[in-house]
């Protein structure tokens, strides 16, 4: 049994058929087949049985593939760690949504960075939802997220801080004199919402079905400057952290709700994923750091 061979054989139970499996490979399918075969014959084992739509896992081969995943995990985090020490420096692969990149994570980084000055980020930035999943499919190491609803979610997680969403409008808007208001008060309001994979976006659904409305979408983006300034120019309204709001802003006001939507946001990373020693160093610290 060899890596390359335990690579084939999880590339053809991904894939479903040696043809995908070769392209996706960028090897012949008869190389390929000769990798699986042999397997087959060192451990006399059938893996798959052959069906007319393509390969299906016996028993035995669901128990190479769950082993072999959890052996090519465990090499790629050990060439990772070698490769960290032969450079002296971690890189951690971290996701971060906007609003908790413009003001949570920034502190954390310098606090981290004073003890750990040879370490490095990779940062994705995108909404808690997308991050999730990239947490799950190893893309990323960790990652900070909403954690409201993630009770029966696949992941540890700790919890750094909780903040509460606001309805964010121009100081020229009608409502902006409110000191609170409901999703009544907004419900025919050109809303600005951030793209599809952002936890709020479903908060802010339920709300609407709630009085039994669309939001009426302006506009949809990703960045967290594009929809301030849209604001600012009364195009729109949103739902941002209040942290985001500066209570002097001469252009934009934050209202809370009178039902007040309290958000979690902490760290995440994958149950028994064998993190590289770069991240589980960056928990600790989480972990033991002050109040953030």
């Amino acid at each position: 049994m060899t890596l390359l061979q335990m690579k084939y054989f999880i590339a053809v139970c991904e894939s479903g058929s040696l043809t995908a499996a070769a392209r996706s490979l960028y090897v012949t399918q008869p190389a390929l087949s000769t990798a699986i075969n042999r397997l087959e014959k060192e451990y006399s084992l059938k893996l798959f049985e052959r069906k007319n739509h393509g390969l299906v896992l016996t028993e035995d081969g669901t128990f190479l593939y769950e082993r072999a995943k959890e052996l090519i995990r465990s090499v790629s985090v050990l060439d990772k760690d070698l490769k960290d020490l032969s450079m002296r420096k971690h890189t951690i692969r971290i996701g971060v949504p906007p609003m908790i990149g413009s003001f949570l994570f920034p502190k954390i980084y310098h606090r981290y960075m004073i003890d750990h000055p040879r370490t490095s980020f990779e940062i994705w930035e995108d909404g808690s939802l997308s991050i999730r999943k990239k947490i799950e499919n190893q893309s990323l190491d960790l990652g900070f997220a909403i954690l409201n609803d993630s009770a029966n979610e696949h992941y540890e997680k700790e919890t750094i801080v909780e903040t509460e969403l606001l309805f964010v409008a121009n100081r020229h808007h009608p409502l902006s004199d409110r000191t609170s208001i409901s999703i009544v008060d907004i419900k025919d309001e050109p809303i600005i919402l951030f793209k599809e994979g952002f936890f709020q976006n479903q908060l802010i659904n339920r709300m609407y079905q709630d009085v039994n409305k669309d939001p009426n979408i302006v506009l949809v983006s990703s960045q967290l400057s594009v929809i301030r300034n849209f604001v600012r120019m009364n195009a729109g309204s949103a739902f941002l952290m209040k942290e985001l709001i500066d209570p002097d802003d001469p252009d934009i006001k934050g209202i809370p709700f009178k039902d007040r939507i309290m958000l979690k946001i902490g760290l995440i990373w994958q149950k028994d994923a064998g993190l590289h020693a770069g991240a589980l160093e960056f928990i600790n610290a989480l972990k033991s750091m002050d109040k953030i």
